[in-house]
């Protein structure tokens, strides 16, 4: 297929963002800016959750979809109903790109199969890596060894893929491959921003949060992937900090009876600002993770983060802003956890280092610098193709 500019795009996710996962909200911005930028995307995922409404330039298809193993088992697979396969196989037939999020969904596997039997170029971008803490150490093997050999096969049959921090790449083995290149993901910099001391007062009691005592946040789904089982343990070890939960999932740490944790529920990406901006750090112990949106959010409101060495190995620019420990893998080191919470919250110097971690996450990324980097691309296989 000859393509003298690109102009459909075909965007896959498993779910759509109302799930609440980082991966879908990286989408939802990205079909956005493509939509911004002269692009029509159609956008596919699963019906389980309500989808976008449609927009100027882009609208959204849910697909007829089980989702037992979810349910189940907490490991997000949801497998799409064949009823779905003509839809999808026309939209992929008149688009111009493929743009499929995450190697190792049934609905990821389907499209990229289609764009090749239509002869569609497509990308896959990769957010995380390969173990989700299901167990054991022979099953967390297993599920590794299957997830790089698809990834292999899928990154084979992709026309580029592309790959959102560094560790992930490296995961896959694919750090000098010619067809991988390495795009982060944006932040809105005109919301995620710091603030002086004296409006974070006024914050806290706006939000209903104590004045002096230190508050470690956590930000995402509640499934054991973040690393529950630590922030459980880490909340009964260190009694005198506030821990504060936004999101919603399976994990629910209203049942660990503790006074010192508060639960806020889910909150919608344009009202996390406050919270990143009211706290001390973030807290997360999570596995096999990318290079979480939540901590690019934190350090652009200058919050100070404590993660697994994974993530700090993520994006090298920003590797001394971000505290770590070692990656629970599978199992956890909570004496190891506790000594590195307690260090960086008696770390004055570096949860105050506010401004200058905005500063610097402001500089390192944006999401038209991330999209901008998709166009080319996308301009990049016209190219190819029309040759």
């Amino acid at each position: 297929m000859s393509i003298s500019k690109p102009r459909k795009v075909v965007t896959v996710t498993h779910f759509f963002p109302a799930h609440g996962g980082g991966l879908e909200l990286v989408a939802e911005r990205l079909v956005g800016e493509f939509a911004a930028r002269g692009l029509s995307v159609e956008w596919f995922a699963s019906d389980t959750d309500p989808p976008p409404e449609p927009a100027a330039n882009r609208v959204a298809f849910p697909l007829a979809t089980v989702n037992v193993i979810e349910r189940l088992t907490q490991l997000p697979y949801p497998l799409w109903s064949p009823a779905a396969l003509p839809t999808l196989w026309r939209a992929i037939g008149r688009a111009d790109i493929v743009h499929v999020h995450e190697h190792l969904y049934f609905g990821s596997i389907l499209s990229v199969a289609i764009a090749r039997l239509r002869r569609r170029p497509v990308i896959v971008t990769q957010h995380t890596m390969g173990a989700l803490g299901l167990g054991g150490r022979g099953l967390v093997w297993a599920y590794e060894t299957v997830t790089r050999w698809l990834g292999r096969a899928i990154f084979a049959a992709a026309t580029r893929a592309v790959f959102i921090s560094a560790n992930v790449r490296s995961f896959f083995h694919l750090d000098t491959s010619a067809k991988a290149r390495l795009i982060f993901n944006g932040i809105a910099t005109d919301r995620f921003m710091p603030i002086s001391g004296a409006e974070r007062g006024v914050l806290r009691a706006r939000l209903g949060l104590p004045p002096d005592e230190r508050i470690a946040l956590f930000v995402g789904r509640f499934v054991k992937k973040k690393g529950f089982h630590i922030l459980e343990a880490l909340t009964r070890r260190l009694p005198d900090v506030l821990w504060v939960f936004v999101g919603s999932g399976p994990e629910n740490p209203s049942n660990w009876g503790r006074n010192n944790v508060l639960v806020v529920g889910r909150v919608e990406q344009q009202s996390l600002p406050p919270f990143y901006q009211a706290a001390d750090l973030l807290v997360l112990p999570s596995l096999a993770e990318g290079f979480p949106l939540v901590v690019q959010e934190a350090l652009a409101c200058g919050l100070g983060v404590l993660s697994t060495e994974e993530v700090g190995s993520a994006c090298p620019q920003a590797q001394d802003m971000i505290r770590t420990h070692s990656t629970p893998h599978p199992d956890p080191d909570l004496s190891g956890w506790e000594s590195a919470l307690r260090t960086a919250l008696a770390d004055e110097a570096y949860l105050e280092a506010r401004d200058a971690r905005a500063r610097r996450a402001h500089e390192l990324w944006s999401w038209d610098r991330c999209a901008s980097q998709y166009m080319r691309l996308f301009d990049e296989i016209a190219g190819s193709a029309g040759k």
